[in-house]
Parts: structure tokens; C-alpha cells; sequence
């Protein structure tokens, strides 16, 4: 499958919004899903949706350059507004068709924190699709909400207090404010995989790995690691008392019609395999 870091530099005719719009028109874009499970237990626990570009002759656009390349436009709320939709409808239907109850995961752009009417657009996603509003979590980065003024925390407070959940994500790679956490109603710390992958082999990542752990706990939030990959950080992670893992040890992104195989297979996994 070829990978075309170039592709989307020169959309051709108007913005690159307007090659955003097409691509959802044509259905170049999609998302992916990854399973997170109870680090204990191997209890499914909800799943994070991953937007995916594939052009109509099979090249991938990575994210790495198509996010970066909407941030710089109002692309991002094009982007932003169809992803948190897409991910709403899949998980509603998933409820509706006894597949899984579970929450589903979004990532939050900085960008879309500018956006006044951000709330307003989420909650009349949910109300449109009929998932509850505790079914989606938005995960943001420390430097979103670092950068951001007090009215973005606004829009924040305005979807926890409505019931959405917020994810900090890549904990400890940003500015780590203790005071932000204070201030905005997050739910669970995610440690970023860099950090995952390298305990096993560096002391130094193994503390770090175990005081964001313990700093969760002692806030009363959850503890989320990204980018699991082998059973000895699983072990560490269990000895740690890690609330979640997500990671290829799981599973790697999957298509939706993946899904259902794929908790069938999880749900007849021994407990605690």
C-alpha cells in the first residue's frame, strides 16, 4: 500500500477545505478504531477513533501530514466536526445492534477550542445520532489547554457538565501544569507511549510511568497507557496498578466491520490474558 507524503500539498482547484469537503463527499476519508481494555482484568473498555485518508487509487495520506496541514485552516473544524460524527454514528449503531456498549474516544484539535459554538455542535451530534453523551470522551493535549484562554476551558466545562468525558492526553510530554489539572475537569491522564515503551528497559521511564499512575490516583482519575506492545509492559503496568492499556498488544487500529470479530475474540480471551 503506498504511503504519499506529498499528496494532499497541492489539492488543485480551491482551499485545501474544499479538498477536505470532497474527501468526505467521495469517501476517501474513514476512521479506524483501537481497543483500550482493563489493565487487570483484559475487559474491554472502549475504543479510540483514528481518522483515516486512502485517495481513490489506494494511497494513504498519513495523519501526520493531513492533520497538521488542516490545523493551519478552517479545515480542522471541517475535519474535526466530521469526525466526532462519524465516531458517534458507529458507536450508536454498535449500541443499537448489541455489539457494544462501550465509549468512544475522539481527538481534539486546539484549533476547534476557538470555536464558540464547538459545545453546541457536539451536543447536537449526540442528540442527532442518539448516543449518550457518557459514550463519548474527547481527548486533548496538555498544550491545547495550556494555550488556550479561559473561555476554551469554558466550552470544556460546558461539555463535562453536559456529560461528555475529557481525556488528557500524552501525559508528560507538554507542559504537565499540576494547577491546569485544578482547573479542568479531566477524567483520566494518558501516558504517552514513548514513555510506555521504554520502562521496561529505562529506570528513569519506569518512575515516570509510576508517578503519573500515582498522581491520577491521587486526583481521583483514571491512568491510561498508550502504545502497549509486549507482555513485560503489561506486567509493569498491572504491577503499577495502570487502569487501561491500549496498544498493538491489543490490537492495531480496526475497521469497523473488524469490530465485532475482534470483541468476540477478546470476550473468549482468558481473564487476565
Amino acid at each position: 500500500m503506498a504511503v504519499n507524503q506529498n499528496a494532499t500539498i497541492a489539492p488543485g482547484a480551491g482551499t485545501f477545505s474544499d479538498r477536505v469537503r470532497d474527501a468526505i463527499r467521495h469517501g476517501e476519508l474513514r476512521l479506524a478504531f483501537q481497543p483500550q481494555a482493563d489493565a487487570q482484568s483484559g475487559r474491554l473498555t472502549g475504543f479510540e477513533a483514528l481518522s483515516r485518508w486512502r485517495l481513490a487509487d489506494g494511497t494513504v495520506i498519513p495523519p501526520d501530514v493531513f492533520i497538521p496541514m488542516a490545523e493551519t485552516s478552517d479545515a480542522i473544524h471541517i475535519l474535526g466536526e466530521w469526525t466526532v460524527r462519524r465516531a458517534c454514528e458507529t458507536a450508536a449503531g454498535w449500541m443499537q445492534d448489541g455489539v457494544a456498549d462501550v465509549p468512544v474516544a475522539v481527538n481534539l484539535s486546539a484549533r476547534q477550542l476557538e470555536d464558540p459554538g464547538f459545545a453546541r455542535t457536539v451536543l447536537g451530534i449526540l442528540a442527532e445520532t442518539g448516543l449518550p453523551a457518557a459514550n463519548l470522551k474527547l481527548e486533548l493535549t496538555e498544550t491545547a489547554l495550556f494555550e488556550h484562554s479561559e473561555s476554551s476551558r469554558e466550552v470544556l466545562t460546558q461539555l463535562r457538565g453536559a456529560g461528555v468525558r475529557l481525556v488528557l492526553d500524552d501525559f508528560g510530554t507538554g507542559y504537565s501544569s499540576l494547577s491546569l489539572l485544578r482547573r479542568v475537569p479531566v477524567e483520566a491522564l494518558k501516558i504517552d507511549k514513548h514513555f510506555t515503551q521504554a520502562m521496561v528497559q529505562d529506570r528513569d521511564a519506569a518512575a515516570i510511568v509510576r508517578a503519573i499512575i500515582d498522581l491520577a490516583h491521587a486526583l481521583g482519575m483514571q491512568a491510561i497507557a498508550e502504545g502497549v506492545e509486549t507482555n513485560d509492559e503489561l506486567l509493569y503496568l498491572r504491577a503499577y496498578r495502570c487502569d487501561r492499556i491500549q496498544g498493538y498488544l491489543l490490537a492495531k487500529p480496526l475497521d469497523t466491520e473488524q469490530v465485532p470479530d475482534f470483541i468476540r475474540r477478546l470476550a473468549a480471551t482468558p481473564t487476565g490474558g
